[in-house]
């Protein structure tokens, strides 16, 4: 017995020990000592999403199905009708007829919507009006008289009424627009019943004017990264997306908005087409012209050039010419506008720019005089003549300087001396094929004063020898 406990025994003991040496306890070797043992890999975790439910959300019209989408549990739609042919959605209703926000609601079943129609709206063809000057201008802002004028010209019937506007005229252009979106609570008056037609619309008062066309869910998605002002181009971004417009067969021709704007298409599907009386045939033709005084330079593509150099000119994002200085360009352009005949060629407009310069405005001595070559007088100069009416030959000539290039000539002012006694004296400079001419109004109008006198418009340098215009000293 004892001898077969024993046995017994040292039987168990075999086995523990075989047990430990199989299994995954004890010892183990470090990973750079077996170099050929694989990494393990951590266990895979099920994605959530995809054990996510799936349910189908049906959006219908008078029991007719518009659209399907499949939305996850408790997420919400993402993919809500905003249009069905002409008419926009404004609201939605559950399967009990009670209007429901459905852009916010979490999905837990399938679930059925039932659209409400907001008015007929153009979908085809173009609704926001070009400026008075026939361009688009898709970087000024997009004002309330815009807006107005935008929503009525989508209108398919047009509401009626008229309600007095205190700061809207019978002759604004936004006046019918106006006028009846406020009769009619689309658009509202302040408390003393202006209607700021002028100002930017602000965000909030465009979404309350847009969810009368279209419902909050899908005005609130499409206004999500839009600034608090808009420009035109964005807005007509906005109004297309709204509209689903993304192609239109008679595309319009605006020369400021060219392809290479990021607003382009939707400027295209959006715009009315002006009255460019300028422009002859389908594009405008490559050079200068001037809108309402402000010089634009049309490029070899029909478009304006925009952020760009024409010699000395520079032409700003919006396509127009700039001094850098926004007051001068305020005095040239509203001079130019209104002095110069713009059928005139383009060397005639300059001779009559001359001329204003040289009749209108009175000789000041006690004015500032600057040091041979000196430059950078020309914009202040130019500035304090408009606004005084009065100067010495630095003022004249800086106003002629600044309406010279207001009209496309890349002139130059020099600082330099004259006559006999090398009086400090300044004059213009303009550059026709490759020969320099002086311009100099301000000794033109002083002869004039006193006697007969030579014509100081466009002058060869040998033709001025008897001023002896010098841009330098002269040396001995």
């Amino acid at each position: 017995m004892k001898r077969a406990f024993r046995f017994l025994f040292l039987f168990v003991i075999v086995l523990m020990l075989s047990g430990l040496a199989f299994s995954g306890c004890g010892f183990r070797p470090d990973v750079a000592q077996t170099q050929d043992a694989p990494a393990a890999s951590p266990p895979r975790e099920a994605s959530v999403e995809s054990a996510k439910k799936q349910f189908n959300v049906t959006y219908r019209l008078d029991g007719q199905v518009l659209s399907v989408e499949a939305v996850a549990e408790g997420e919400t739609p993402a993919a809500v009708p905003a249009m069905w042919e002409d008419r926009g959605i404004v609201s939605w209703t559950n399967a009990n007829g009670t209007p429901t926000d459905v852009w916010s609601a979490h999905i837990a079943a399938d679930t059925t919507f039932d659209a409400v129609l907001g008015p007929e709206l153009h979908t085809e063809g173009g609704y926001f009006a070009a400026e008075q000057d026939g361009l688009f201008h898709p970087l000024n802002t997009f004002t309330r008289s815009d807006a107005a004028r935008s929503v009525y010209a989508l209108l398919k019937v047009k509401p009626t009424g008229e309600t007095f506007l205190k700061d809207v005229t019978t002759r604004a252009r936004c006046w019918d627009a106006a006028t009846t979106l406020v009769t009619n609570g689309y658009m509202s008056l302040d408390e003393n019943g202006r209607f700021f037609p002028d100002i930017a619309i602000t965000k909030a008062d465009l979404v309350s004017l847009l969810e009368k066309l279209f419902s909050p869910g899908a005005v609130e998605q499409t206004m999500q990264d839009v600034p608090d002002e808009l420009t035109r181009g964005q807005a007509a971004v906005v109004f297309n997306r709204l509209l689903g417009l993304i192609e239109r067969e008679d595309m319009p021709y605006f020369p400021d908005v060219s392809p290479q704007m990021e607003v382009y298409q939707a400027v295209e599907c959006a715009g009315i087409e002006g009255n460019i009386s300028w422009i002859e045939g389908d594009r405008a033709e490559p050079g200068f012209v001037n809108l309402e005084g402000y010089l634009y330079c049309v490029g070899d593509d029909g478009y304006f050039l925009r952020d760009a150099m024409v010699g000395t000119l520079y032409f700003d994002i919006t396509g127009q010419f700039t001094s850098g200085d926004e007051a001068l360009d305020k005095y040239v352009a509203d001079i130019i506008d209104g002095q110069v005949t713009r059928s005139a060629s383009r060397e005639a407009m300059l001779r009559e720019a001359y001329n204003y310069i040289r009749d209108r405005f009175l000789y000041l001595n006690k004015r500032n005089y600057y040091a041979i070559g000196e430059t950078g007088w020309e914009v202040p100069e130019a500035l304090l003549l408009f606004q005084s009416g009065k100067g010495n030959c630095y003022n004249f000539n800086g106003g002629f300087w600044a309406l010279a290039r207001g009209l496309g000539f890349d002139a130059v002012c020099y600082s330099g001396l004259v006559g006999v006694h090398r009086d400090p004296h300044c004059w213009v400079e303009i550059e026709f094929d490759g020969v320099p001419y002086i311009f100099d109004p301000e000794t033109e109008m002083s002869q004039r004063l006193v006697y007969d006198y030579t014509s100081l418009f466009k002058l060869t340098y040998e033709q001025g020898a008897f001023w002896s215009y010098a841009r330098e000293p002269y040396t001995d």
